[in-house]
């Protein structure tokens, strides 16, 4: 049975993939093909979007088994150049710490799409954080992320309600990370957003795997 929670989402979780199973049709005899594919390596990404005033400030950094590969990561605000854009990149850059600004177009977008490429994506609060970047996907390049998704908010309430069915769930990434003792930095910014999430997965991961062992 469906749940409640997907029922009430926006496209609902059987809309969404509806959706890209059509988009991966549309795509099929396209360069964009291969995102489509079935990724049979041993790599994720985690990935995370702020968007507000015109800029998105948008991090991806690969994990490949149990390390974090922070030195391999797309980390760039997205700016769609409205009017006072210049405050509100100045702000992002401030807040999520992005360096690179880049106009929100098809080359920026298609840099971050192929830098993804069809690999499995994880995140806090998952579909929350891409919506914006997924609606910036559809109006520029005609479709949203096809990837394999793992919302990491939602393995960690798993969990945790698995262990302390009575205590309160927790929604906010810093207060996860506190709980697990999964070391981090400022995780409001991007890059740190992203690593963090992807810390805290493995560490829930590995806490399946001595549960099962």
């Amino acid at each position: 049975m469906i749940s409640r929670h997907y029922l009430d989402a926006p496209f609902g979780w059987l809309g969404g993939l509806l959706r890209r199973e059509s988009e991966r049709r549309r795509y099929q005899a396209s360069p964009y093909a291969w995102l489509f594919q079935p990724y049979l390596g041993n790599e994720l990404v985690a990935l995370t979007c702020f968007a507000h005033h015109g800029v998105m400030s948008v991090a991806a950094v690969t994990l490949r088994q149990h390390q974090v590969l922070t030195s391999r990561a797309w980390v760039a605000a997205l700016s769609e150049g409205v009017r006072d854009s210049a405050a509100a990149e100045r702000r992002h850059q401030l807040l999520y710490n992005v360096e690179t600004t880049l106009p929100l177009n098809v080359e920026s977008l298609r840099s971050l799409v192929e830098f993804i490429g069809n690999r499995p994506i994880i995140g806090w609060q998952l579909e929350q954080r891409l919506a914006p970047l997924e609606e910036q996907l559809r109006r520029h390049l005609g479709f949203g992320l096809p990837n394999a998704r793992v919302d990491v908010t939602k393995l960690h309430q798993r969990h945790l309600r698995r262990l302390h069915p009575q205590v309160e769930q927790e929604a906010e990434l810093a207060q996860a990370l506190d709980c697990w003792q999964v070391p981090s930095h400022a995780p409001q910014r991007a890059l740190e957003d992203a690593t963090s999430s992807a810390l805290l997965y493995l560490r829930l991961k590995r806490t399946e795997v001595d549960a099962a062992s």
